[in-house]
């Protein structure tokens, strides 16, 4: 009968569930709930911030000014006496098409990793298709397109990138206005249009 006895008692405390852990464990994972809801998940403040970009009035292409505080000051390549702000213009139309593509990029940043990578001839002369190697253009080279070839390429979002004021600056084009008007973003300037007659040729990437 004791060997009977100890037998059930073994049996009746086997049957008992053990919850003396399980509020510690919901405690763990009301915590873990908390974080995904919120985003604010471990390690999810140290992520780098989203780049900031500016759209034009069409909302398809990233806009910057060449002399924006930010960088205007901060010298293009390797020239001395030169800036962003005085002679940047290609280059940060390079970045405005970059931004637009998806890399998180300004002309500061820009200019500085050309300055590193090779991506300047004598000291600050942009070499257009340095930027190939972030993966998200390549470089066709210059052309003097018509106004239709123009026309579909930006609709295929090309990045074309007009001289203007007779080779003196450089402007990104963004969209057909008809009749050989072209609107722009314009890193130097207040300008939001050139004319055909104006563009001398292109720097065009696919």
């Amino acid at each position: 009968m004791k060997t009977f006895a100890l037998l059930m008692a073994l049996a009746s405390a086997a049957a008992k569930p053990d919850f003396s852990g399980l509020n510690t464990d919901l405690s763990l994972v009301n915590q873990k709930l908390t974080h995904l809801t919120s985003g604010s998940l471990p390690g999810a403040d140290n992520a780098p911030p989203t780049a900031e970009v500016h759209f034009n009035s069409t909302g398809s292409w990233s806009l910057f000014k060449q002399c924006d505080p930010a960088w205007g000051s901060q010298e293009l390549g390797t020239c001395a006496g030169e800036t962003i702000c005085s002679a940047g213009c290609a280059m940060s139309s390079v970045a405005m098409m970059l931004a637009t593509k998806g890399i998180g990029t300004n002309p500061g940043v820009l200019d500085a990793w050309l300055t590193q990578n090779g991506g300047y001839a004598s000291g600050c002369l942009i070499v257009w298709a340095a930027v190939d190697a972030f993966g998200v253009t390549s470089f066709q080279g210059m052309e003097q397109a018509d106004e239709s070839a123009i026309c579909s390429g930006l609709d295929q979002m090309h990045g074309i990138i007009a001289n203007v004021n007779n080779g003196g600056h450089w402007v990104l084009l963004t969209g057909c206005a008809g009749g050989g008007v072209f609107y722009v973003n314009d890193p130097g300037y207040d300008r939001s249009t050139y004319s055909m007659s104006e563009i001398l040729q292109e720097a065009v990437y696919h």
